[in-house]
């Protein structure tokens, strides 16, 4: 009689669960920003947001210049990954202008590494709509999206906790 060796496995996988996960890359200009987290998204949403009771005296809009600050086959980049929810400050700020003829006001959004400066309502009010599509598309897909459901924007929201 000849033994027949049967192999069992262990286990049979029958299910398998993956999760994916990643960050959300914005782009301010020369400055790309990646986001890992629903809390820093609120965060820099919540920053920019109280900049706006600081936006009394800036301006509606500034021309902007024709042609960007850069040389078109290089420029300069910044990169920031932002791996927690930032810390800011926002600062009303006032100074001559170049001529020395008119006192120029803009909001300087100071948070964490870098410093955001804000020369119009325009731009914040772009700014804030760019942040506020990230902030909902973070809640959507981070796994901590459900702490982090509040809008910074929104009357009722009850400031950083």
């Amino acid at each position: 009689m000849t033994q027949t060796l049967h192999v069992i496995p262990a286990a049979t996988v029958t299910h398998t669960v993956a999760v994916i996960y990643g960050d959300i890359t914005l782009t301010f200009g020369t400055t790309l920003m990646n986001l890992y987290s629903a809390s820093t998204a609120q965060g820099l949403l919540e920053a920019f947001a109280t900049a706006r009771a600081a936006m009394a005296r800036v301006p509606r809009e500034i021309n902007a210049s024709a042609t960007p600050p850069y040389e078109p086959f290089a420029r300069t980049t910044l990169a920031i990954e932002w791996t927690r929810r930032p810390t800011y400050c926002v600062v009303p700020q006032s100074g001559p202008n170049k001529t020395g003829t008119a006192i120029t006001h803009w909001v300087e959004v100071y948070c964490g590494p870098i410093t955001f400066q804000i020369r119009d309502q325009r731009g914040l009010a772009s700014t804030l709509a760019l942040l506020s599509r990230s902030h909902k598309t973070a809640v959507a897909v981070f796994l901590d999206g459900p702490q982090h459901v509040a809008d910074p924007t929104a009357d009722d929201y009850p400031g950083p906790s």
